[in-house]
């Protein structure tokens, strides 16, 4: 068995090239990024009308060499009654109702087509097992189409999928088309096709169409039951290419008209109808005095109707323009291989003035060369065919078009002819609107289909230069993950340390119930230079969702390294879905680290200051938190916050990684939320040296102080009474407004206050605490603290730790009582120090608890002490809070 994973695309089409394989190549490609091996059947075995049943690969196989393998079921014409004269007959009978038989006949036909359709569907898993087939992609899946098939497929979905344990492994595109395609020949019978095939209610299968229209009267028809996801077809806006100008083999001057068509070569297409224009243009330019000719240059099959492609070689004959019509023949997509000097698709477009698509009424749900033609900044001409406004008009796309309806449905009028006529003489006309139809696709026409299956993101091998794993856990960020997004991948860098080929994003969701995933999905398939993995995390919170991604890439680089048989330094960082980062966020950190040999490494944070324009009081407070932070991680290297810090992975598995405390909240157990900074204090205290980044910059949301500024001046931001929880900082707009105004002085002190409590014991006192001897032997910090202050905090710490002698280890308990003890003792001088190294308006140390006031000073540290041994439940905690958000 093939162990590499597969894709197998069932196309309903039984055509080599069209734009259904087109659609389906760009998913290819896609999975072909992360690992997976794309298999393609053709239909020539579904679809009799097309003369191609049991028609073997030939030069197909060549065309799509390097994107799909093409292969079919092996022996089809064994399957009983799976042959060209039952299918008719059982489409004649049943589905078109062409022909009558007695209801005996016609029960007869229904269980031949039953045991064909078991047998059939028996050799199907048999081909997928034997391609070790993960994912399933139904191309163009028209429902009456070959109700045998059809049966079998659903059989072979259902059965394949029990048996292995899969999830959402199929894509049912295109499921509609009885409604949308040749129904004035009534080729699908009359309503409600009552032996056509509905889609089944399967937990394998997504069901997709092009458009809202087809998506409502296909449940409609199937009662609810299923439900139809809308997926447009999508187009590359990045596109880069040297592509091959043509008009010079075509005979076409350069100030000449091109007007490309590239559809099919069949009725439906009403190509009858360019050569009519064509012929009206050069009336009018010759007319008029204008040495412009305009020509008409199509890519399509002849052969696939030969008897239409000779009444248009007549028709451009008769109306005297054969040498202005040129047939060129089927040219292959880019999504295809080529051999050199093929030409493309692209190449026309590269070389055209207008693409064209005046397709008839009821024909085409799409039109994928409107698409083509917007993001290759041509501009193009159409028809209002039935669906064109809810695909390209509705968005505000600029192109002349002709006027049809369903009982209106011929050639060309004047009015349009001279729309068309006055377009083409305004150059720059043509420029700017080809330029905005770009600008609107680009929101409106990007993305791909891949989103909707259960792809694992988790599977792909670490690539070999990797060496930073970058953690985000997501949990309901919908509205802003695509900007965040764009921040870590439009990473910039210098000597080209950090590039897509460097560092990866494993994105931990934590029981998303909005689109966040989705939007993940999107941006990872329009962005494939760089690795995006996406991780589930069922345990809700952040602590666990951060812990699972850090675990997961320490996981993943040490397989890499032991593929590899190398060992080397791997960088893991944490990131925030609500914080964008600068352009340099993560070159300055790991530079930093690599530098100075940093095994923790920490960011620097900044505030939009348009965010607070109105509120100069707040700012000023927070500036003032940010400033004592700069100082003081300058000083000491910092602790890590979950918005931004870096582990080196060794050291992230010998202090066991981050470790998820629990307390108890309302009678049930919940996360305690510090992991991120209880990290860091484990590994400072097993010796890890930190550092501090500041050229590494984080921009936090306002919305965590929007959200909270009430509860951030009372101290109770994020709980009280010892309990630290996760609070929902997507405020609601009508009850975020009030909080929007700026603080009055007496709230700017308060808040001031509550934020340096928090500060000082975790960023001042706790350093020294972990590493006493910065207190001896670093300059730096005695100069800070002054040589006298440095040596009695430094026997201070040394006679709370003797007095402590039995204490628990835990380090979210060991710290918090002596840091609050020293932070009374030194407080005075902690602040004069920070007044001198900070600024004058750093002031001085918020008023004490009321309990002190009746203690005698020779007291003061005794009751300190049991003030403190408060700290997970009551007073002390409440004193110092966790208001430290600014």
């Amino acid at each position: 068995m093939n162990m590499r994973p597969g894709a197998m695309f069932i196309s309903f089409d039984a055509v080599a090239v069209s734009g259904i394989i087109v659609e389906a190549s760009k998913v290819a490609k896609f999975l072909a990024r992360n690992g997976i091996k794309s298999y393609l059947d053709l239909g020539y075995d579904i679809k009799i009308d097309k003369g191609k049943f049991n028609k073997p690969y030939n030069h197909e196989q060549e065309i799509y060499k390097d994107v799909f393998e093409l292969v079919r079921v092996d022996d089809i014409h064994s399957v009983p009654y799976y042959n060209i004269d039952f299918i008719e007959r059982a489409h004649n009978i049943l589905i078109s109702r062409k022909t009558t038989v007695s209801s005996k006949e016609q029960e007869e036909i229904m269980l031949a087509v039953s045991e064909s359709s078991r047998d059939l569907a028996r050799r199907i898993v048999q081909l997928w097992e034997k391609l070790n087939i993960s994912y399933v992609i139904v191309e163009n899946g028209t429902l009456p189409e070959n109700i045998i098939y059809t049966k079998a497929l659903y059989l072979a979905i259902d059965a394949y999928g029990k048996h292995h344990g899969l999830g959402n492994f199929v894509i049912w595109r295109d499921h509609d088309l009885m409604w949308n395609s040749e129904k004035t020949v009534m080729k699908y019978g009359p309503s409600p096709y009552p032996h056509a095939v509905k889609p089944v209610k399967s937990s394998y299968i997504t069901y997709v169409t092009l458009n809202n229209h087809l998506k409502k009267k296909l449940e409609a028809w199937c009662r609810h039951e299923v439900e139809i996801k809308v997926k447009k077809n999508t187009y590359d806006f990045t596109r880069q290419g040297n592509y091959t100008n043509i008009r010079e083999n075509l005979s076409v001057r350069d100030d000449d008209i091109l007007i490309a068509r590239t559809t099919r070569i069949i009725p439906q297409k009403r190509l009858d109808r360019d050569i009519y224009l064509v012929q009206r243009l050069n009336q009018r330019f010759l007319q008029n005095g204008i040495d412009r000719k305009v020509f008409l240059v199509v890519a399509g099959d002849p052969h696939e109707d030969y008897v239409f492609y000779k009444e248009l070689k007549a028709l451009a004959k008769n109306l005297n323009i054969g040498s202005f019509v040129k047939f060129i023949g089927p040219l292959q997509h880019e999504y295809s291989p080529t051999h050199k000097n093929t030409k493309t698709i692209w190449d026309l477009y590269y070389s055209c003035d207008l693409v064209s698509f005046l397709t008839s009424w009821d024909y085409d749900s799409y039109g994928n060369p409107i698409g083509e033609a917007i993001s290759f900044k041509r501009c193009y001409i159409t028809s209002s065919y039935e669906y064109y406004w809810e695909v390209y008009g509705q968005y505000g796309f600029e192109a002349p078009v002709m006027a049809i309806s369903e009982e209106r449905d011929g050639l060309p009028d004047e009015a349009f002819i001279n729309d068309v006529y006055q377009f083409l003489k305004n150059k720059k006309l043509m420029t700017d609107v080809a330029q905005r139809n770009f600008y609107i696709g680009k929101q409106v026409l990007s993305g791909n289909v891949i989103d909707i299956l259960d792809f694992d993101y988790s599977k792909r091998e670490m690539r070999d230069n990797v060496f930073v794993s970058v953690v985000l856990p997501v949990y309901n960020e919908g509205d802003r993950i695509n900007e965040v997004l764009r921040s870590l991948f439009n990473q910039k860098t210098h000597c080209g340390m950090i590039t897509h080929e460097s560092y990866e994003l494993i994105i931990v969701d934590n029981n998303s119930t909005d689109d966040s995933v989705e939007k993940i999905k999107a941006f990872s398939a329009q962005n494939p230079i760089m690795d995006i993995h996406i991780v589930k995390e069922t345990i809700q919170g952040v602590s666990s969702a951060r812990k699972r991604g850090m675990d997961f890439a320490s996981l993943r680089s040490k397989a890499r390294d032991s593929r590899l048989g190398v060992q080397k330094k791997h960088y893991i960082v944490s990131a925030d879905a609500d914080c964008t980062v600068d352009p340099y966020w993560l070159h300055a950190l790991i530079e930093t680290m690599v530098e100075e040999d940093g095994d923790l490494g920490t960011c620097n944070y900044y505030y939009n200051e348009e965010s607070f324009r109105h509120r100069p009081n707040l700012f000023k407070e927070i500036q003032k938190t940010l400033r004592c932070r700069d100082m003081s991680f300058s000083l000491f290297g910092g602790f890590p916050d979950g918005k931004g810090f870096a582990v080196e992975r060794t050291f992230y598995d010998k202090v066991g990684g981050i470790e998820i405390f629990y307390q108890l909240n309302n009678g049930r157990f919940v996360e305690h939320l510090s992991d991120d900074w209880d990290f860091g204090i484990r590994v400072i205290a097993w010796g890890g040296k930190p550092v501090y980044a500041r050229d590494s910059r984080v921009e936090i949301n306002s919305r965590r102080v929007d959200a909270l500024l009430e509860e951030v001046i009372t101290g109770i931001a994020y709980g009280q009474g010892g309990i630290i929880i996760m609070k929902d900082v997507r405020p609601d707009v009508e009850e975020q407004k009030p909080t929007l105004c700026d603080t009055t002085p007496a709230q700017s002190q308060q808040a001031w206050f509550y934020s340096i409590k928090d500060y000082v014991p975790k960023n001042i006192v706790l350093p020294a605490l972990l590493n006493p001897q910065i207190l001896l032997e670093n300059p730096a910090v005695r100069e800070f603290f002054t040589e006298p202050v440095a040596d009695r905090l430094y026997q201070r710490i040394h006679e709370i730790k003797h007095e402590s002698r039995i204490i628990d280890f835990k380090a979210i308990h060991a710290y918090k009582t002596p840091a609050y003890r020293l932070y009374f003792e030194f407080r005075n001088e902690i602040f004069s120090s920070l007044r001198r190294a900070v600024g004058e308006d750093i002031g001085f140390p918020p008023p004490l608890p009321a309990c002190f006031d009746a203690v005698k000073p020779e007291d003061f540290e005794r009751f300190v002490y049991y003030f403190c041994e408060d700290r997970e439940s009551g007073e002390a905690h409440n004193y110092f809070a966790n208001g430290g958000v600014f």
